[in-house]
């Protein structure tokens, strides 16, 4: 149910961990529990963190560029999660 929604460049949220209330790009699915998430700050492109998606809250904010460039393949960098982040008013 949840995890159906939580699409590749979906903005989520962090409910628990050291990184709770920090917000991030979903870069990756593992299963239909884990995901793998990025911000390009703490967590970059290049060592995602893996989470379990009921420790996320789903934002209705989708970074459509960067899960296109994920989806086909291409190299994203960490200035342009940055900056979808920044965009989408969630980084300072």
């Amino acid at each position: 149910m949840l995890s159906e929604e939580l699409e590749i460049g979906r903005v989520v949220v962090a409910k628990a961990g050291r990184d709770k209330g920090k917000a991030f790009i979903v870069i990756g699915r593992l299963d239909s529990d884990h995901v793998l998430i990025a911000n390009g700050v703490g967590r970059t492109v290049e060592k995602p963190k893996k989470k379990k998606i009921k420790h996320l809250e789903k934002r209705p904010e989708i970074a459509q560029a960067i899960g296109e460039k994920l989806i086909s393949g291409k190299k994203v960098f960490d200035a342009e999660l940055r900056k979808s982040l920044r965009s989408l008013g969630y980084e300072k």
